[in-house]
């Protein structure tokens, strides 16, 4: 089975002067007035789109940020770029920080009125079954706040520790927005931009290592792989760097995305991983040089 990893497109239109207030106010002043607008291209977005389509992948995986400032014109034009592409197969969609960025698209839960058919339903964490062995779970881990940090909390955890124990049977990928751990291996930071209670969602994972596959994040628009150690075996973190990021050789930034081969056999270990980079002068995706996260971005 083979499954592509996106995460952290930020698509963007820029805000009606009606949306112009509090976070989204601070936000368009960070786009458009310090160079953040020139990061993230319809270009780059719309190839991803068709590198994603040409891969015959069995699934996608998106861990959230879809939009820069969670604005309905963002949502439109995420769904005329992307829908197509996310109906043609299994999907699972969490939001990220920027999708829930205002207080009334949280509230009321904009992007899962839009985009439900791809988040699932009920209460958090939610299963999306991909076939008879395989599912991801889905955490809730983003919220409206100043800051740009998350939050999971205690009862989803509860609800988490009970579902993968009735899973036990099944291997599965853990699906969020946020890190667990930073490319180093130590806890992610800085706090104002971290998942406050990463520990407690980490004890539980580790207790059910033994089933997971691995853990699929964005947040930080640079890549990186690392392990989250302990239990029956070291689980193995990924996140491919944003997706929809614009071609920047002079800083040695581009977008990226996962695809995960998953095999046959019943070990969480039996996966593995090429990464895809955009490259500007052929105008398309390619496979990383030198194999996934060989260049260190």
């Amino acid at each position: 089975m083979r499954i592509a990893h996106v995460t952290d497109i930020h698509v963007m239109v820029p805000p009606r002067l009606s949306l112009l207030f509090g976070k989204r106010l601070l936000g368009t002043i960070n786009l458009m007035l310090f160079g953040r607008k020139s990061h993230f291209t319809d270009t780059v977005q719309e190839a991803l789109a068709a590198s994603v389509e040409a891969s015959n992948v069995d699934a996608i995986i998106c861990t959230g940020d879809i939009t820069a400032q969670a604005t309905p014109e963002e949502f439109d034009k995420f769904e005329r770029i992307f829908g197509t592409l996310f109906d043609a197969q299994p999907t699972s969609l969490v939001t990220g920080n920027h999708d829930t960025y205002a207080f009334l698209a949280h509230k009321n839960g904009h992007m899962e009125r839009r985009f439900g058919k791809y988040m699932g339903s009920g209460e958090f964490p939610r299963i999306h079954h991909l076939n008879d062995s395989f599912s991801v779970v889905t955490i809730d881990s983003s919220r409206f706040h100043i800051l740009s940090s998350g939050r999971i909390d205690k009862s989803e955890l509860r609800r988490l520790d009970q579902l993968l124990d009735g899973l036990s049977d099944r291997r599965v990928f853990i699906s969020l927005h946020y890190p667990l751990r930073g490319r180093d291996g130590g806890p992610y930071g800085p706090s104002t931009r971290a998942l406050s209670n990463a520990r407690d969602l980490e004890a539980v994972l580790t207790k059910h290592s033994s089933q997971i596959l691995g853990v699929v994040h964005g947040h930080e628009h640079h890549g990186f792989t690392t392990l989250l150690k302990g239990g029956d075996h070291d689980i193995p973190l990924f996140n491919p760097g944003a997706s929809g990021y614009a071609w920047l050789p002079e800083k040695n930034r581009t977008a990226h995305y996962n695809i995960y081969t998953i095999g046959t056999t019943n070990s969480p270990l039996d996966i593995s991983v090429e990464r895809f980079q955009y490259n500007g002068n052929e105008k398309a995706f390619v496979p990383e040089p030198g194999g996934a996260y060989s260049t260190g971005r």
